[in-house]
């Protein structure tokens, strides 16, 4: 007979001796719950048996978060053998029937219809190793408690709830808090957004009591300097489901913050929900970046353009089999100037970044360099961006084709090379991306590897110059120097520059799923299109299609505030302005009202009001982004004006002045349509986002 809960904890306080169940209970009566449970008080625990802390735990913290809590205690009491036996033994059964509920049930007879019999057929079909990926991203979902959003996804309004958790800084003191935490830390732009790790430690490093004192913890003295990597999870393990359960819009603003904390962005997820992964073209739309090519340095201009819109060439690192160095930390160093390093990729010397990765394998990482403009601290003269594979390519084979497809150099990590790694690599050779290999030490001493390697060199016709060697006595400083010049050479008269539309272009012939080729999405877009083809000088498209908001808005809105404020010079009764400044706010609605809506305010009010509550959110962040891209050429360049005439003493007001009136003119936003003057869409409507 199957073994219930309950079971499972008596028989894991039972085998606690008479020390660890006083540690145990001490530590329970202080640890940190959740705010809407209680600690147990020590009256009822000072003389309880194991089976009477059963039931207190049962009372205090209900059927499923009892076994949590209970982990947490048996952790910070240092018996982590108990604290991990229980985990797997009352998570397997629970996983099992999670997993029932998302993979096809078998119809009953007689209710077997076209669409279970085709779902039913879908499941067959996949690849056994693609159900292993699901099965184990499942596991993942219940050990972080986002089951639940797989259905209905995270929001950016869920996030920007307040409660009294909103105000703590708090520590993840379980699994099921690491979502949520990274979640918090990210928008708080923290750069410890990425850390895993279980504030465990936090117990530990209380003030030990009396009654602690006299346990004998001499046995756990050597356990305590452990690290334990049961414990969490890894970072992108974490990042992969947290997006996987956000809708399209919490997943744009989580890239858009990483961006700004200057980390990697996920640009291919595994595929853990699509057999081929997903590209995330939409969730990295919002993104903006402001640099100085070196052949805008003398006339210090500059230059800003959205991220997906910026052709660059694409460098690309991935490995061959294992790596007994880190491809992540190396790749770090040559993306950080001097002085500056900074950890753009996870890698395994970072805090947590040593745990296994269980779901991550097959994510595809980018980061991008932009110069500044100098020369003399600039690492490229011209913007790259950087790819990074996590996991072996002989393993994710459609990721690796992937980036050959849209590289223009790909760097690769090998340190053996077989007759099987040689037919692999040899399907390269009309691939036109650039090859470079990086080879360990240990690649040198093997006869065998030093032969296909020159065989692989004489057929891909490369030269010396493309197989570099980090041996043991190889100084890292000069190995990054090498690996920058072999970028900066390729890079200055690339063959191939891409954007990441271009790259979406790639995955679609690959199979690989676009998170913005849903129909919500696509049907916004077109809409946007159709309105937006009609702008071709903004100054001009206003006075035309916008004309409510021309001089007569600005009058309306004049005597709109005067009539508020009454601060004008007055030399008659208050009475008698007011209802002269009324009289004129009646006379210029009515000629408002003699013009009719134009061609552009018609598609605008059809697209907000015909279009679903999932589109509508589409299609005003599409009118947003098409309207941004339109105005930001030239309104960046004057707002840059209007910045460097406001810090001279010199400067002529009437001058600046007129430089606003042309800001101003040339600024266009969803606002300039929201705000027709004539109809009040925004009370209309209701809300929107």
């Amino acid at each position: 007979m199957a073994k219930t809960v309950t079971d499972l904890l008596l028989e894991t306080l039972e085998e606690l001796g008479k020390d660890d169940l006083k540690r145990f209970k001490w530590k329970l009566k202080e640890i940190k719950v959740k705010h809407q449970y209680n600690n147990i008080p020590w009256g009822k625990l000072e003389t309880a048996r194991p089976v009477d802390v059963a039931k207190e735990l049962l009372n205090y913290y209900g059927e499923h978060y009892r076994v949590e809590v209970t982990i947490q205690v048996l952790r910070s009491s240092h018996r982590r053998d108990l604290a991990d036996r229980l985990t797997k033994a009352t998570q397997a059964d629970v996983i099992n029937l999670e997993l029932e509920s998302v993979m096809p049930q078998s119809p009953e007879p007689g209710e077997t219809d076209g669409s279970n019999q085709e779902q039913e057929s879908n499941m067959q079909q996949m690849p056994a190793s693609f159900k292993k990926r699901r099965r184990t991203f499942q596991g993942i979902l219940f050990k972080l408690k986002l089951k639940k959003y797989r259905s209905r996804k995270l929001t950016l309004r869920d996030l920007q709830k307040i409660s009294p958790e909103s105000l703590k800084d708090w520590s993840a003191q379980t699994l099921g808090d690491l979502p949520w935490h990274f979640l918090r830390k990210v928008m708080a732009l923290n750069g410890m957004t990425r850390n895993t790790s279980l504030g465990h430690g936090e117990l530990e490093d209380e003030a030990v009591s009396e009654d602690e004192e006299e346990l004998d913890i001499e046995d756990d003295f050597f356990s305590l300097n452990d690290t334990c990597t049961s414990d969490s999870l890894h970072p992108l393990d974490v990042l992969c489901a947290v997006l996987l359960c956000s809708d399209s819009f919490l997943q744009q603003e989580i890239l858009s913050r990483m961006s700004m904390c200057q980390f990697a962005l996920p640009l291919l997820l595994p595929a853990l929900d699509t057999p081929k992964g997903i590209l995330m073209l939409w969730a990295m739309r919002d993104i903006v970046r402001k640099w100085r090519p070196h052949s805008l340095a003398e006339s210090r201009g500059f230059r800003e353009e959205s991220l997906v819109l910026t052709k660059m060439p694409t460098i690309s690192f991935v490995r061959l089999g294992s790596c007994s160095f880190s491809k992540s930390s190396l790749l770090n160093e040559v993306l950080s100037p001097s002085q500056q390093y900074h950890d753009f990729f996870i890698h395994r010397d970072m805090e947590s970044g040593n745990v296994p990765r269980e779901i991550a394998d097959g994510l595809v990482e980018i980061s991008w360099y932009f110069p500044n403009g100098s020369k003399n601290s600039d690492l490229f003269s011209e913007p790259i961006a950087v790819t990074n594979l996590h996991g072996d390519i002989e393993s994710h084979q459609l990721q690796f084709s992937f980036l050959m497809k849209v590289s223009t150099l790909m760097i690769i990590f090998v340190e053996r090379l077989s007759e099987r790694e040689y037919a692999l690599l040899l399907s390269l050779k009309e691939a036109g991306t650039k090859l470079y290999f990086m080879l360990s030490s240990e690649a040198e001493k093997s006869k065998d590897m030093l032969g296909f390697l020159k065989k692989l060199v004489l057929d891909l016709k490369l030269s010396k110059s493309h197989v570099l060697f980090k041996q043991s006595t190889t100084n890292q400083a000069q190995l990054v120097k090498k690996l920058r010049s072999t970028i900066g050479r390729i890079t200055k008269f690339p063959h191939r520059c891409v954007t990441m539309e271009n790259m979406a272009e790639t995955a679609r012939e690959l199979g690989i799923q676009v998170d913005e080729d849903c129909e919500e999405c696509q049907s916004a877009s077109k809409c946007v299109k159709e309105i937006t083809a009609e702008i071709k000088d903004v100054a001009k498209y206003k006075r035309e299609m916008l004309r409510l908001q021309g001089d007569l808005g600005k009058t309306v809105a004049k005597v709109e505030k005067e009539l508020c404020r009454m601060r004008k010079p007055r030399t008659a009764y208050l009475e008698k302005y007011e209802s002269e400044l009324k009289e004129k706010l009646v006379a210029l609605h009515k000629e408002k009202n003699q013009w009719d809506l134009t061609d552009g305010l018609v598609q605008f009010i059809s697209g907000i009001a015909c279009l679903s509550q999932v589109e509508r959110c589409y299609f005003l962040k599409w009118m947003k982004l098409s309207l941004d891209h339109i105005t930001r050429g030239n309104l960046a360049s004057l707002q840059a004006e209007y910045k460097e005439k406001c810090k001279t003493s010199e400067s002529d007001p009437q001058e600046l002045a007129e430089l606003g009136k042309l800001i101003s003119a040339r600024s266009l936003g969803s606002e300039h349509f929201m705000h027709t003057g004539k109809y009040p869409l925004k009370s209309k409507l209701g809300p929107i986002m």
